[in-house]
Formats: C-alpha cells, sequence, structure tokens
C-alpha cells in the first residue's frame, strides 16, 4: 500500500533567481570588505594598531550580512512552506489554504522587507567602522525617513494573532544610528573619528540590538518558524493516523518517516541560524560597549542628547551647524598605546567569540 498525499508547493524559480543574484552581489562585496581588513592587518607599516582592530571589528561584523538577509527573507519563505502542508481533500480546506496564502503575501511578504532594513542597521553600522578605521570615505545612500518607516511599520505575524513590532525607544534608536550613518557620509569624516563612533553611538546601538534580538526571537523563532514546525508536524501526523486505518506496511512507515525528517531537519537548523545570529548580535553590543569604556577612560558616559555627539547624531539643519567647545575638547583627545593595546584584547576577544556563531550560521543556512 502506498500512501499519498498533495504534493507540496515551491516558491518560484524567479523568485530564488533573483535572490541568488543579489546574494552573489553581498558575497563579492564581503570578499572586497574582508581582503581590505587582511591588507590593513598585515600592513603594520602603513596602520596603526587602532586602524587594524578597528577594521577587524568592522570586517567581522559584516561577515553575517548575506545571512541576515537570508533569515529576513524567511519570514516570508516559512509561511508560504507552512501553507504548503495544509489539507486539500475538499472545496473548504482548500479555500482556508488559499487563504492562509494570501495572509503571508498581505503580512509576512512586508515583514520580510522590514526585517531587511532592521538588519541592515547594525551591519552597516559596523562597516561604517571598518571604513572610518582604513581612512575610506564612509558612504550611506539609504533615506532617512525610509528607514523610519521601516521600522515603525515592522509587523511580524504570529499565531496568537498578536503581532511582534519594535517598540517606539527601538525605532527612536534606530533612526539615531541612521542619521549618525548619513550626516558622518554628507561630511565626509574620515580617520581619526574611531572613538567618537564608538563613544557616541553605543547608547543608541545598545538599545536597539537588544530589541530588535527580542523581536526575532519572539516573531521568527518562537512564531513564524513554530508555526511552520507545528504545520509540518500535524501533516505528516495526519498520514500516518491514515496510513494505520487504511493498513499501510512497514514501507509506507519508513517512506513517512523519512520524509518528515527530511522536512523538520531545514526548519531546525533555520531556528539554530537564527539563535547564533541573536548570539552575534548580543556579542557585538557587549563589545562595543566594551570599546565604550576603554575610550572613555573613566569619564562620564555619553547620550546621544549630549553636546559632544548631537551634531553627530543629527543632521545639520544649516550650514551654521558645527561643533560646540565640548565636542571638539572629546574630538581632540588621541588614543594611547595603552587604550589601543586594550581595544586590542576586547576585539581579540570578540573575534574569537564570533568567528564560530558565523561558521555555524553558514553551515545552517548553507541549502537556503
Amino acid at each position: 500500500m502506498h500512501v499519498s498525499h498533495p504534493k507540496l508547493v515551491l516558491v518560484s524559480r524567479n523568485q530564488s533567481a533573483q535572490r541568488e543574484m543579489t546574494e552573489k552581489t553581498h558575497k563579492k562585496a564581503l570578499f572586497h570588505s574582508m581582503m581590505l581588513s587582511s591588507t590593513f592587518a598585515l600592513s603594520s607599516c602603513a596602520a596603526s594598531p587602532g586602524v587594524s582592530s578597528a577594521q577587524r571589528f568592522g570586517a567581522m561584523s559584516a561577515q553575517f550580512r548575506d545571512d541576515t538577509n537570508k533569515i529576513a527573507n524567511d519570514i516570508y519563505d516559512s509561511c508560504i512552506r507552512r501553507v504548503q502542508f495544509f489539507r486539500t481533500d475538499t472545496v473548504d480546506l482548500r479555500k482556508v489554504r488559499d487563504e492562509a496564502w494570501q495572509d503571508c503575501d498581505r503580512l509576512n511578504k512586508p515583514a520580510a522587507g522590514r526585517a531587511r532594513e532592521a538588519n541592515q542597521i547594525v551591519v552597516d553600522y559596523a562597516d561604517a567602522i571598518g571604513r572610518l578605521a582604513s581612512d575610506e570615505v564612509v558612504s550611506y545612500d539609504k533615506e532617512l525617513t525610509n528607514v523610519g518607516t521601516a521600522l515603525k511599520g515592522l509587523s511580524i505575524p504570529t499565531g496568537s494573532g498578536v503581532p511582534i513590532s519594535l517598540p517606539p525607544s527601538a525605532v527612536d534608536s534606530g533612526v539615531k544610528i541612521a542619521s549618525f550613518l548619513a550626516r558622518w557620509a554628507a561630511n565626509r569624516y574620515r580617520e581619526g573619528k574611531l572613538s567618537e563612533a564608538v563613544t557616541c553611538t553605543n547608547a543608541p546601538l545598545q538599545a536597539y540590538t537588544k530589541e530588535w534580538g527580542l523581536a526575532l526571537n519572539e516573531g521568527y523563532i518562537q512564531g513564524v518558524l513554530q508555526q511552520e514546525l507545528d504545520q509540518a508536524k500535524f501533516f505528516y501526523d495526519d498520514y500516518t493516523g491514515k496510513a494505520k486505518r487504511e493498513g499501510g506496511t512497514w514501507r509506507d512507515f519508513l517512506g513517512l518517516s523519512k520524509e518528515s525528517y527530511n522536512v523538520v531537519l531545514p526548519i531546525i537548523e533555520r531556528r539554530n541560524a537564527a539563535l547564533s545570529y541573536i548570539a552575534v548580535i548580543s556579542r557585538t553590543a557587549k563589545a562595543h560597549e566594551d570599546l565604550t569604556k576603554i575610550f572613555l577612560d573613566g569619564s562620564k558616559p555619553l547620550t546621544p542628547e549630549s553636546a559632544a555627539c548631537k551634531s553627530f547624531l543629527v543632521l545639520a539643519s544649516s550650514a551654521s551647524d558645527s561643533l560646540g567647545p565640548e565636542s571638539q575638547q572629546l574630538y581632540s583627545k588621541e588614543l594611547s598605546q595603552y587604550k589601543l593595546m586594550k581595544a586590542q584584547k576586547v576585539l581579540v576577544s570578540y573575534r574569537n567569540d564570533v568567528s564560530p556563531l558565523l561558521d555555524q550560521m553558514e553551515k545552517d543556512l548553507r541549502g537556503k
């Protein structure tokens, strides 16, 4: 006896081809970033310890750019896969399936796009730090209004019916980081501003990464992915029951068992990749805070509203918007060799902690 079940619908080939092209472009950019990092690390005569250390910081953070996009895209893809496991043997069931499909396009697809924007704030910031360290001009071409709209509109659907969104404080922090990038790009600031970049953005970066990590965990891991897993289990349990009722052979049960394993395993791997990603975000935030403490050297922690940072975190409204005395004093400070050595120690520890997480992320998302 052979127990058949509805053919599973696959994501369109055109969509896959577009994503593959985009991923190749990102990987090419990542390759150049890593090559640049190696050049500065090896050319000690051409680069100071602070330059090579900060460059490694940016390069390490940039490694997970491709994989973060895969995870964001999966907010939509997972919904489509889940619908494949709906029963369709009656007209009413097919109607339920079609409505669920429409919900994927209506709710999950825009959520995936906004999640990509949320991911890129941290990645773009790390890339900017790397560019400053290598004396490159920081570039940033995103419209701030679009960033704010994406963060405010982020809404990841869940099975409970209550979507997961970013709180207003996280949205504000994300916009501040984007404003920082835009301001620095517009003014073409380069090497020598690393300590200011780290100390002025630490408060919004800590707030943003914390809330974004929580949103990913609740919305994607415990929400979207868990729904897919539950639906897949129900699907195969249903057909196993059907096989029992119809006197199925051991070959039927073995086939269903193998097929369900091949379906469930990728879901678990994507969940593990997301957990690794959240761990990378958390570890990046910790390294950033450790660097902030080193650069401040006991001074009062800076906030986005402080005079030393305000002109960097808010776009200039006129040519008269210049640095105040407090900020000029802060920017004139040179980092001592002792501070640079401490910073290098932080970054070496960061790299050692994050490298296996990045490798595991790449492994878990290899087939995606």
